[in-house]
């Protein structure tokens, strides 16, 4: 089913109201999130979480791409902007009218950050520069995610996620030897971006006073946190002369530890490259020789070519002789490091999910469905952070927030609609 507008706008305007925050620890502050699809977006959900008042800012003929990554064709829900579009309030605005441009510094007058992922100069030639910016709220953070940063000769060049990841070095390194370079099944790239860029905004909020001071840029591209999680690998290269080559399931500097098939067909993770683990696990697979053994005696002899193919052989044999249920109560048991790789068809009956409250159900304002997906993955007790409410329609909170925050009446908002500004 779907609520009336009444209802809806009812239930925009409470999300407004100071109870909503109380107790979040970036409540009173408000964030203008004027990105598309993933990586900028997710960063201004998490800044929602932690109870910053987040407006959603589209182009009114040209909604966010992401409201169309595989809608659901019974009830209209789109899985993915739910998700990331959790905690904002949609507002339309037309940047290249004058009028729009005019309501839009309105906005940035009364906000703390800005997140933009525009193309380099794009904010520039609509003459929305950092000075000018700035100029007007002495405050502004203003967080930029591009694909290559805002210098060096890439930096004009289109980002994507799956490019960056090509860029970062992640997809040469990702996958088996003889498949090639594998891009990962989710958007990386982006959503490590967002966690990043979530940081540096928090970070950039403890100097910031809105209209006073503290206003600047952040300058995020999309290859730098996914390269700085390859920096080991980077540094092994510069100081071996060795070039890092796709090595599967399993991880250079670490061995045994790979991905295993069980009796049953099942499969499960396990990670033992830490001495005492390690010797339990060859303790409990009949092997105590192997301990000894100098091909296997520390983790520098385990990860040598020849040593990992060996071990992975041994393992895997053991656990053709157990159900993945018999391999991991041994391990837990033992207290060796393994555990069961899930599908999302695990994960949705996890006990230990549920009773820690990985996943959150909310109902969808606009359809009233309970949608479930995953809770903000971090606690603080001083602090608690909230997920309020999921991704809401394209321009939903116009009439609420330009009345209640701008100050704006009814004939104002209409004329501004019949312009094209909103």
């Amino acid at each position: 089913m779907c609520r009336s507008k009444t209802e809806l706008d009812a239930f925009i305007a409470s999300q407004r109201l100071s109870n909503c925050f109380e107790g979040l620890p970036l409540q009173g502050k408000r964030v203008l999130d004027m990105s598309t699809v993933i990586a900028a977006p997710y960063a201004a959900a998490l800044l929602g979480d932690a109870g910053a008042e987040v407006l959603k800012i589209e182009n009114p003929k040209a909604p966010d791409g992401l409201r169309s990554w595989g809608t659901i064709k019974e009830n209209g829900i789109e899985p993915y902007y739910a998700v990331i579009g959790r905690n904002k309030l949609p507002v339309t605005v037309n940047l290249k009218n004058e009028h729009g441009k005019a309501l839009f510094l309105d906005l940035v007058k009364q906000s703390d950050v800005l997140i933009e992922n525009m193309r380099v100069g794009v904010m520039e030639r609509l003459g929305l520069t950092q000075q000018e910016l700035l100029a007007v709220n002495p405050g502004l953070i203003i967080a930029k995610v591009s694909g290559y940063g805002t210098s060096g000769p890439n930096a004009e060049q289109p980002g994507f996620g799956t490019l960056a990841e090509a860029y970062s070095g992640f997809t040469y390194l990702n996958g088996h030897a003889e498949s090639g370079p594998t891009s990962p099944p989710n958007a990386l790239a982006d959503l490590t971006t967002g966690v990043h860029l979530a940081f540096a905004v928090s970070l950039a909020l403890a100097n910031q006073e809105r209209g006073v001071k503290g206003g600047q840029l952040i300058d995020i591209s999309l290859y730098e946190p996914l390269l700085g999680y390859l920096g080991g690998e980077f540094l092994h290269y510069k100081l071996t002369g060795e070039n890092p080559e796709p090595i599967g399931n399993e991880l250079r500097a670490a061995s045994p530890r790979n991905n295993y098939q069980t009796k049953d067909g099942k499969w499960i993770a396990l990670s033992c490259s830490s001495q005492k683990p390690w010797e339990k696990l060859a303790q409990v697979m009949g092997h105590d020789n192997l301990i000894k053994d100098p091909r296997f005696l520390t983790n520098n002899e385990r990860i040598e070519p020849a040593n990992r193919k060996a071990l992975n052989g041994i393992i895997q044999d053991w656990l053709k002789n157990h159900t993945k249920a018999e391999a991991l109560e041994i391990c837990r048991r033992e207290n060796i490091t393994a555990g069961p790789i899930m599908a999302m068809r695990d994960i949705d009956v996890d006990e230990h999910m549920q009773q820690r409250e990985s996943f959150i159900t909310l109902e969808d304002p606009a359809t009233g469905i309970a949608l479930k997906f995953p809770n903000v993955p971090f606690r603080l007790t001083g602090q608690p952070t909230r997920i309020r409410f999921p991704g809401l329609p394209h321009g939903s909170a116009n009439d609420t927030v330009y009345k209640e925050l701008l100050g704006y009446n009814e004939g104002q908002i209409s004329e501004l609609k019949a312009m094209g500004a909103i």
